[in-house]
Protein backbone atom coordinates (compact mmCIF):
# COMPACT_ATOMS: atom_id res chain seq x y z
CA UNK A 1 0.00 0.00 0.00
CA UNK A 2 2.96 2.22 0.71
CA UNK A 3 4.39 1.94 -2.37
CA UNK A 4 1.11 2.77 -4.36
CA UNK A 5 0.80 5.69 -2.80
CA UNK A 6 4.30 6.87 -2.87
CA UNK A 7 3.94 5.76 -7.18
CA UNK A 8 0.56 8.31 -7.10
CA UNK A 9 2.32 10.80 -4.95
CA UNK A 10 4.92 10.82 -7.39
CA UNK A 11 3.33 10.71 -10.80
CA UNK A 12 1.15 13.75 -9.49
CA UNK A 13 4.24 15.44 -8.49
CA UNK A 14 6.00 15.01 -12.29
CA UNK A 15 1.92 15.64 -13.98
CA UNK A 16 2.51 19.04 -12.32
CA UNK A 17 6.13 19.66 -12.82
CA UNK A 18 5.47 19.28 -16.92
CA UNK A 19 2.71 21.77 -16.83
CA UNK A 20 4.59 24.19 -15.06
CA UNK A 21 7.62 23.57 -17.92
CA UNK A 22 4.80 24.27 -20.89
CA UNK A 23 6.51 26.75 -22.92
CA UNK A 24 3.18 27.73 -25.27
CA UNK A 25 0.17 30.01 -23.95
CA UNK A 26 -2.61 29.86 -26.01
CA UNK A 27 -4.77 32.94 -25.88
CA UNK A 28 -8.61 32.18 -27.49
CA UNK A 29 -10.39 35.94 -28.72
CA UNK A 30 -13.92 36.19 -30.78
CA UNK A 31 -12.08 37.29 -34.07
CA UNK A 32 -9.79 36.12 -36.11
CA UNK A 33 -7.00 38.50 -37.04
CA UNK A 34 -6.98 39.63 -40.75
CA UNK A 35 -3.23 39.83 -41.34
CA UNK A 36 -0.84 39.34 -38.90
CA UNK A 37 1.76 42.16 -40.54
CA UNK A 38 1.11 45.69 -38.45
CA UNK A 39 1.50 47.56 -41.85
CA UNK A 40 -1.21 45.65 -43.90
CA UNK A 41 -3.54 45.21 -40.56
CA UNK A 42 -7.16 46.94 -40.47
CA UNK A 43 -8.42 44.65 -37.76
CA UNK A 44 -8.75 45.76 -33.78
CA UNK A 45 -8.09 41.43 -33.40
CA UNK A 46 -4.73 41.76 -35.46
CA UNK A 47 -3.64 44.75 -33.30
CA UNK A 48 -4.76 42.36 -29.70
CA UNK A 49 -2.60 39.87 -31.53
CA UNK A 50 0.12 42.38 -32.13
CA UNK A 51 0.55 44.10 -28.53
CA UNK A 52 1.87 41.00 -27.56
CA UNK A 53 4.19 40.40 -30.41
CA UNK A 54 5.40 43.40 -30.93
CA UNK A 55 7.39 46.11 -29.06
CA UNK A 56 6.82 49.53 -30.82
CA UNK A 57 8.80 52.62 -30.68
CA UNK A 58 6.08 54.77 -27.97
CA UNK A 59 3.63 53.29 -25.52
CA UNK A 60 0.54 54.14 -23.72
CA UNK A 61 0.41 54.69 -19.77
CA UNK A 62 -2.89 54.02 -17.72
CA UNK A 63 -2.63 57.31 -17.44
CA UNK A 64 -2.66 57.75 -20.99
CA UNK A 65 1.15 59.56 -21.25
CA UNK A 66 3.21 58.72 -24.34
CA UNK A 67 5.79 56.74 -22.11
CA UNK A 68 9.56 55.03 -23.27
CA UNK A 69 9.27 51.51 -25.12
CA UNK A 70 11.42 50.66 -27.51
CA UNK A 71 12.63 54.58 -27.60
CA UNK A 72 13.70 55.28 -24.51
CA UNK A 73 13.71 59.26 -24.97
CA UNK A 74 12.80 61.58 -27.95
CA UNK A 75 13.03 65.18 -28.59
CA UNK A 76 11.67 68.07 -31.31
CA UNK A 77 13.52 69.97 -33.24
CA UNK A 78 13.11 74.35 -32.45
CA UNK A 79 10.79 74.22 -35.57
CA UNK A 80 8.75 70.66 -34.27
CA UNK A 81 10.14 69.07 -38.16
CA UNK A 82 11.82 66.98 -36.92
CA UNK A 83 11.88 63.91 -34.09
CA UNK A 84 14.73 62.32 -32.83
CA UNK A 85 14.41 59.06 -30.73
CA UNK A 86 17.10 57.32 -28.42
CA UNK A 87 16.90 54.06 -28.75
CA UNK A 88 16.60 51.35 -26.48
CA UNK A 89 19.66 48.97 -26.61
CA UNK A 90 20.73 45.09 -25.54
CA UNK A 91 17.18 44.70 -27.05
CA UNK A 92 17.16 41.60 -30.30
CA UNK A 93 14.02 40.36 -32.52
CA UNK A 94 12.93 36.60 -31.84
CA UNK A 95 15.41 35.49 -34.68
CA UNK A 96 18.27 37.05 -33.02
CA UNK A 97 18.53 40.21 -35.17
CA UNK A 98 19.52 43.28 -33.29
CA UNK A 99 17.56 46.16 -32.78
CA UNK A 100 18.44 49.22 -33.56
CA UNK A 101 18.17 52.93 -35.94
CA UNK A 102 18.80 51.25 -38.82
CA UNK A 103 15.54 48.58 -38.15
CA UNK A 104 13.96 51.22 -36.90
CA UNK A 105 14.41 52.54 -40.62
CA UNK A 106 13.28 49.82 -42.30
CA UNK A 107 10.10 49.62 -40.30
CA UNK A 108 9.01 53.15 -41.12
CA UNK A 109 9.99 53.38 -44.73
CA UNK A 110 7.82 49.75 -44.76
CA UNK A 111 5.08 51.12 -43.49
CA UNK A 112 5.21 54.67 -46.02
CA UNK A 113 6.28 52.53 -49.15
CA UNK A 114 4.89 48.70 -48.79
CA UNK A 115 2.25 49.31 -51.77
CA UNK A 116 -1.08 48.17 -49.60
CA UNK A 117 0.38 49.67 -46.05
CA UNK A 118 -2.51 51.05 -43.93
CA UNK A 119 -0.13 52.87 -42.35
CA UNK A 120 0.45 55.47 -44.99
CA UNK A 121 -2.15 58.09 -44.08
CA UNK A 122 -0.30 57.90 -40.20
CA UNK A 123 3.42 58.66 -41.51
CA UNK A 124 1.73 60.94 -44.10
CA UNK A 125 3.85 64.04 -42.58
CA UNK A 126 7.23 61.93 -42.42
CA UNK A 127 9.52 63.10 -45.09
CA UNK A 128 13.20 60.89 -44.32
CA UNK A 129 13.88 58.71 -41.49
CA UNK A 130 17.75 58.97 -40.79
CA UNK A 131 20.25 56.58 -39.13
CA UNK A 132 22.38 59.05 -37.45
CA UNK A 133 23.85 56.08 -35.06
CA UNK A 134 23.05 53.02 -34.16
CA UNK A 135 21.11 53.87 -31.04
CA UNK A 136 19.80 57.58 -32.50
CA UNK A 137 16.77 57.51 -35.24
CA UNK A 138 15.70 61.11 -36.67
CA UNK A 139 12.38 61.34 -38.18
CA UNK A 140 12.52 64.71 -40.40
CA UNK A 141 8.60 65.84 -41.00
CA UNK A 142 7.10 67.80 -44.06
CA UNK A 143 5.22 69.83 -41.60
CA UNK A 144 4.85 70.09 -37.71
CA UNK A 145 2.57 66.49 -36.85
CA UNK A 146 1.41 66.74 -32.90
CA UNK A 147 0.23 62.87 -34.00
CA UNK A 148 3.34 61.09 -34.71
CA UNK A 149 4.53 60.08 -31.30
CA UNK A 150 0.70 58.40 -30.88
CA UNK A 151 0.88 57.31 -34.20
CA UNK A 152 4.11 55.41 -32.97
CA UNK A 153 2.10 54.11 -29.83
CA UNK A 154 0.03 51.59 -32.37
CA UNK A 155 0.79 49.54 -34.86
CA UNK A 156 3.11 52.80 -37.16
CA UNK A 157 5.36 52.44 -34.40
CA UNK A 158 5.46 48.33 -34.02
CA UNK A 159 8.89 47.19 -35.01
CA UNK A 160 8.97 43.89 -37.44
CA UNK A 161 13.08 42.44 -37.57
CA UNK A 162 13.95 43.59 -41.15
CA UNK A 163 15.18 40.47 -42.50
CA UNK A 164 12.04 38.49 -41.95
CA UNK A 165 10.57 41.01 -43.21
CA UNK A 166 11.09 39.86 -46.65
CA UNK A 167 8.81 37.56 -47.29
CA UNK A 168 5.29 36.91 -46.17
CA UNK A 169 5.26 38.45 -42.81
CA UNK A 170 1.55 37.59 -42.23
CA UNK A 171 2.40 34.25 -41.85
CA UNK A 172 4.42 34.40 -39.11
CA UNK A 173 5.60 38.03 -37.91
CA UNK A 174 8.90 37.99 -36.04
CA UNK A 175 8.98 41.28 -33.85
CA UNK A 176 10.80 41.73 -30.13
CA UNK A 177 7.79 41.44 -27.75
CA UNK A 178 7.28 39.49 -24.69
CA UNK A 179 6.09 36.16 -27.18
CA UNK A 180 6.67 34.59 -30.41
CA UNK A 181 4.66 33.30 -33.39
Amino acid sequence: MKASAWLTATLLLLAGGSALAETTLRIGIQDDPDVLDPHRSRTYSGRLVYTALCDKLVDVSPQLELVPQLATAWQWSDDNRSLTLQLRQGVTFHDGETFDAAAVKFNLDRARSLPDSLRKSELASVDTVEVVDPQTVRIRLKQPDATLLAQLSDRAGMMLAPKASTGDVGSKPVCSGPYRF
